[in-house]
């Protein structure tokens, strides 16, 4: 497979799809944990996701790629798997614990450490134009964390703090090793796989028998959780092949803003259902320099 990270107008594009999808994702998953508990939701999507992966990759052919991996290659595969699994199970249950905002607030430590590694781990650097961005980007990250740190600090939200931070860390790592599977496999061979293997590590922590029990309404939102999981892997991997990570990063780092944004939005649609978050004037700050300082990073040439 022929990487072709200096195509950054396809990553760009790309990466942006990857922020509509997570920033949307949230309010469908704490709607959905109402219906279902966080292991037999995590099982569901990922029986969707592999459903659906391995459609593609049969029909496309790109699941000859298997043939050729070493042993290593699967043992990145299995790695990246279970990284995934400790993400989406860690996010799940801290979501549980805590609010929708704080839960993506906490999970920008992801790609934070996905920036830190396309640059330790795999060498790539930065133009004086993306190192201001990426610098505009961190002072707004902290802006932003400052001005959410109430909530974040919130005693009754310890445990889920602890657990959302696990998420992050495993999805970096998850992320790094998807990178490198890129010399190897097609994105949507080394998705499907990790699917695939996911769907059945956790089938014995699922209770598939609750599923008849989802009402109509209930099943809008899982079935959007579901197809998300498809639609923002599916673009992040391609984003993975065509940028940097370190780029990628930078236009990930952009999903609490907009969180925050449909969140605000969808309490307005549905006060019942999502509770609206505050956003006061030091986070705006953060918020304008997070989005001025990404785009600089992302689009900046050497």
């Amino acid at each position: 497979m022929n990487n072709q990270p200096n195509n950054w107008k396809v990553g760009l594009g790309l990466s942006l799809l990857v922020v509509f999808f997570w920033a949307t994702l949230p309010v469908a998953l704490k709607i959905s944990l109402v219906a279902l508990d966080a292991w037999t939701l995590t099982w569901l999507r990922f029986c969707v996701a592999a459903f659906i992966t391995l459609l593609v990759i049969f029909a496309t052919g790109s699941w000859k790629g298997y043939k050729a991996l070493a042993a290593k290659n699967w043992l990145w595969l299995l790695l990246a798997g279970l990284m995934l699994i400790g993400n989406y199970v860690g996010f799940l249950i801290g979501l549980e614990k805590t609010t929708p905002a704080n839960a993506q607030v906490l999970i920008q430590l992801a790609p934070l450490l996905m920036i830190l590694g396309g640059v330790v781990v795999y060498k790539e650097s930065f133009s004086h134009k993306q190192k201001l961005g990426a610098l505009l980007l961190f002072v707004g990250l902290g802006l932003f964390f400052k001005d959410q740190i109430s909530t974040i600090l919130d005693p009754q939200y310890a445990s889920g703090v602890l657990i959302l931070v696990f998420a992050a860390i495993t999805w970096a790592i998850y992320a790094l090793i998807q990178k490198k599977l890129h010399d190897v496999l097609s994105p949507q061979a080394i998705l499907a796989g990790i699917y695939l293997l996911a769907a059945v590590l956790l089938f014995p922590t699922a209770i598939p028998e609750t599923i008849s029990h989802v009402e109509h309404d209930q099943w809008v939102a899982i079935g959007y959780a579901c197809f998300n999981t498809v639609g923002a892997y599916g673009a992040f991997a391609q984003a993975l092949k065509y940028w940097q990570a370190s780029k990628v990063g930078m236009v990930i780092a952009m999903v609490p803003v907009f969180t925050l944004m449909f969140i605000n939005f969808m309490s307005s649609l549905f006060p019942d259902l999502v509770q609206v978050e505050q956003i006061h004037a030091l986070g705006i700050v953060g918020i304008v320099l997070i989005v001025t300082g990404s785009m600089i990073a992302s689009i900046g040439k050497k």
